[in-house]
């Protein structure tokens, strides 16, 4: 057993197999992979890695599946609980192994139809990473029997829902990793605010995992919270929102992802990260920074990254715009193009995320629910009928921005003054 010392939550216990996947050569890579892609250009503490995370999500995982259990009249036989835990564990530790370079900033690139979900499954089931899950699941075989063997496909297909009518409890585990109420979506957020100096992002992470419990739902476990949880999941929502509005989608964050993308179609190889797992787990973000140097003279994506050179943006439509808004924001910005140049200007308009999944009419059955489970009286309901705050946030962010190349900048802001005037 041994321990790293993390700025958000303290020390993370890490079991000797754990540490042999952390010290291996496609997870020394994530120390290398920041997980805001370009925001370190913007809030210049946003250094953060795909590493730091990976372990706080694993530490977290462990925090809530066992607060979980301790609230619940469900119980596991030990020998279930410890199978279990260890393959939250190393899910968490596992799920972003298949991230780009400057994470999803540069999933442009990816060869057609793949994905990077599709990456950390080659490079757990295909690389030494292999090798030591069947360890630990061999650990598991000796000490409890051969039902409670842990391979890597079984982490993958836990992870990406396949097959889950095999083990209907491999749903209730997905949720911890995957879900409105996953792990992987707390540490970010609190990891995220941290280092880019924000406290959008800041929630009672310990009053909302103390309130996580278990609903038996036709003898199938559903996560759930007490009562006493739903003001801490509102938070937690409310948090996920603002970071993406004042973070995630902010104007200039969302113009060095989209030069990153271009940059990388012109300098990469057939303009495409490769295929094969091992070719394209020697590819972090020093090897793209290094490639971005080097191309400045030839492309002025890359010029405009090394350089930090920022198109102001001249229009942009509301948080949550209207059909009526975007309509006014394409006719302007016809209308700039028309008369400046289209070449001058660069748009965005996939800025787009629900502030949350949850359905708002829903049943408690209803696997995407957020069930509240009140164990002594024995009530059950979902956040959706308790939550005003829920319930309010279910209008789409879909923010549209037209930028202009500096040089015709001025010109660009009298025009849409003028436009805004009339």
């Amino acid at each position: 057993m041994d321990k790293f010392r993390d700025p958000i939550h303290g020390f993370i216990e890490v079991r000797d197999y754990e540490e042999e996947i952390i010290n291996s050569l496609p997870f020394q890579r994530l120390r290398n992979i920041k997980q805001l892609a370009m925001t370190y250009l913007i809030y210049h503490g946003a250094e953060h890695t795909r590493f730091g995370h990976s372990l706080g999500v694993m530490h977290l995982v462990t925090i809530a599946f066992n607060s979980a259990i301790k609230n619940s009249e469900i119980s596991f036989p030990e020998e279930k609980r410890l199978w279990y835990e260890q393959i939250l564990r190393l899910i968490a530790l596992t799920h972003d192994l298949g991230h780009a370079p400057f994470s999803h900033a540069s999933e442009s690139v990816f060869p057609d139809g793949i994905e990077h979900e599709d990456f950390t499954v080659a490079i757990i089931t295909e690389t030494e990473i292999a090798d030591i899950i069947l360890k630990i699941g061999q650990e598991f075989v000796e000490k409890y029997g051969e039902e409670y063997n842990i391979t890597p496909q079984l982490i993958c297909d836990i992870y990406m829902g396949k097959n889950p009518g095999a083990n209907s409890e491999f749903t209730f585990l997905k949720s911890f990793m995957d879900s409105e109420l996953d792990c992987d979506k707390m540490d970010y957020l609190l990891r995220d605010s941290y280092y880019c100096g924000v406290k959008y992002g800041t929630f009672d992470i310990e009053r909302l995992v103390s309130s996580f419990t278990i609903y038996n739902k036709n003898n199938v476990p559903t996560l759930a919270i007490t009562d006493g949880g739903v003001h801490a999941f509102e938070e937690f929502v409310l948090a996920r929102y603002f970071m993406f509005i004042q973070v995630y989608f902010h104007r200039t964050r969302r113009f060095f992802d989209i030069m990153l993308g271009q940059a990388l179609k012109e300098i990469l190889p057939n303009g495409k990260y490769p295929t094969k797992v091992n070719e394209y787990i020697q590819w972090d973000d020093c090897k793209v920074l290094q490639l971005l140097k080097s191309n400045v003279e030839k492309s002025e994506p890359c010029k405009n990254i090394i350089h930090r050179i920022v198109y102001p943006r001249i229009d942009s439509t509301k948080v949550h715009p209207g059909e009526a808004d975007k309509r006014e924001f394409r006719r302007n910005a016809k209308e700039l193009k028309e008369s400046i140049g289209a070449e001058y200007f660069l748009e965005d308009t996939s800025a787009g995320k629900m502030p949350h999944k949850i359905p708002l009419r829903v049943e408690k059955d209803d696997e995407k629910a957020i069930v509240i489970y009140d164990k002594k009286n024995g009530k059950t309901t979902t956040i959706s009928e308790q939550s005003e705050i829920i319930k309010s946030l279910s209008e789409k962010i879909d923010i549209f921005s037209l930028y202009c190349h500096p040089s015709k900048s001025e010109k660009a802001y009298k025009m849409i003054k003028k436009i805004n005037e009339m």
